[in-house]
């Protein structure tokens, strides 16, 4: 049986990236659903944070917290992309609107 995925909430420890104290709680779920992925290297010395994600994520979700963060550049990049994706989506929804109205 796994532990509730709420059992280390309460502790807290000082967080690199940040450069302040933080809960479990927040290191279990800013990039929601997945954890930050230095979760284990922060939280390692504290507890087996391993057994923990291996008991409440999948595989593929610990592979994907794992992984390197995507280069700044891309990044961007994508997120302008998808920025003017949403966009033509509102324009083109617009115009359908106006297109019913008339």
């Amino acid at each position: 049986m796994t532990d509730k995925i709420t059992r280390h909430d309460g502790l807290r420890r000082r967080c690199p990236r940040l450069g302040h104290e933080v809960s479990f709680a927040y290191c279990r779920s800013p990039a929601a659903p997945l954890p930050c992925r230095r979760i284990v290297d922060c939280w390692r010395e504290t507890f087996d944070v391993k057994a923990f994600l291996e008991g409440h994520f999948t595989c593929k979700q610990i592979e994907q917290i794992a992984a390197p963060p995507a280069d700044k550049m891309c990044s961007l990049i994508e997120l302008i992309a998808r920025a003017r994706q949403a966009q033509a989506s509102a324009d083109a929804a617009d115009d359908t609107a106006d297109q019913v109205q008339r």
